[in-house]
């Protein structure tokens, strides 16, 4: 039996939307138990659903990650997590902020989604930093040392980081920007408060 028959009736309305089929999927292959790889799961994902992009592929890879570390995310005091937002969030042509070796300051002006970011972030008592890129983010976390980490990125930035903080070990989650880029980039925030607010 697929993962599609399986879970057809809670998943039906689903189908309209592809990260709600992709979520439902992940959890779906998760709460049965298959003793198949992360690999595998993706793969068969990607079959069963019939989303062949590279977008969705990504994107599937990200929640199922997310999954499998989420109830370890939990566990961390939300005072000992960091989140990571990229700069290419901001509105470079009327930025106010600030930059130095931490990333830059956020004046919260309001003219980009940072400022909504950032607000949440520190609604919950977390620590936040927005970076250049992911050699400052792995600069950041051996400096401050934190317990579990949310990243706001690319899908080639969150690999990259994901392979160097492996020796960190802790749980690490992430967003992917909506619209990539270097400059420009979107997201969508209410992926980031869901986790922001676990």
């Amino acid at each position: 039996m697929s993962f599609m028959e399986e879970g057809k009736s809670e998943m039906e309305s689903s189908l309209e939307c592809p990260k709600a089929l992709i979520k439902a999927l992940v959890m779906k292959s998760i709460r049965i138990k298959r003793k198949l790889s992360p690999h595998a799961i993706v793969k068969k994902i990607m079959k069963e659903s019939g989303l062949v992009d590279e977008k969705w592929l990504n994107y599937t890879r990200i929640v199922l990650h997310n999954n499998l570390h989420i109830d370890e995310y939990k566990r961390v005091p939300k005072e000992d997590r960091v989140l990571f937002i990229p700069h290419c969030l901001r509105d470079a042509k009327n930025c106010l902020a600030n930059a130095d070796e931490n990333g830059y300051h956020c004046k919260k002006c309001g003219k980009c989604i940072i400022a909504q970011i950032v607000s949440e972030a520190e609604k919950n008592k977390m620590k936040w930093y927005i970076c250049g890129g992911g050699s400052q983010v792995i600069n950041i976390v051996n400096k401050i040392k934190p317990k579990a980490i949310v990243g706001i990125a690319c899908y080639n930035e969150i690999q990259m980081a994901l392979k160097k903080l492996r020796c960190v070990n802790i749980p690490i989650l992430a967003v992917l920007l909506k619209k990539a880029g270097c400059i420009g980039t979107e997201v969508e925030p209410e992926e980031v408060y869901e986790i922001l607010n676990m």
